[in-house]
């Protein structure tokens, strides 16, 4: 169960969005970081995470992630969407593991925050761009 939680937090990772261009153009690209995943029935976890933004539409990005845990490494995708300056709402999902759930981006300069949820648990992310 602790890796199914894993998952979903790598793919909770990949997930954000921005209705100004210029914000939205900061977010594309590569961010890297870490934080934690805590399972709904386990321990909380450190993890470390890579991911990409590419842009869809104005509003909407792709996300792939790359996370990594003591115990684990977990690829997911997700798409987020731009709900205002510096915030991003979104979900993700991990095939491998069929785990999805809810995502929140917060930008700041070339810092990020994310928070995400889904059945199996929760967790958070700071991340940098690379």
């Amino acid at each position: 169960m602790r890796n199914i939680f894993l998952v979903m937090a790598v793919t909770v990772a990949a997930v954000a969005g921005h209705s100004d261009t210029s914000h939205a153009a900061s977010l594309s690209g590569t961010w890297s970081g870490s934080g934690y995943v805590q399972p709904s029935n386990g321990q909380r976890e450190s993890v470390r995470c890579k991911i990409t933004y590419s842009r869809q539409s104005d509003k909407v990005f792709g996300v792939s992630a790359v996370c990594a845990s003591p115990s684990a490494q977990i690829r997911q995708t997700g798409e987020v969407l731009m709900v205002n300056e510096n915030r991003y709402v979104g979900d993700f999902y991990n095939s491998s593991y069929d785990i999805s759930g809810r995502v929140n981006v917060s930008i700041s300069g070339s810092s990020q925050t994310v928070s995400f949820k889904s059945a199996s648990g929760h967790g958070s992310l700071s991340l940098s761009k690379r």
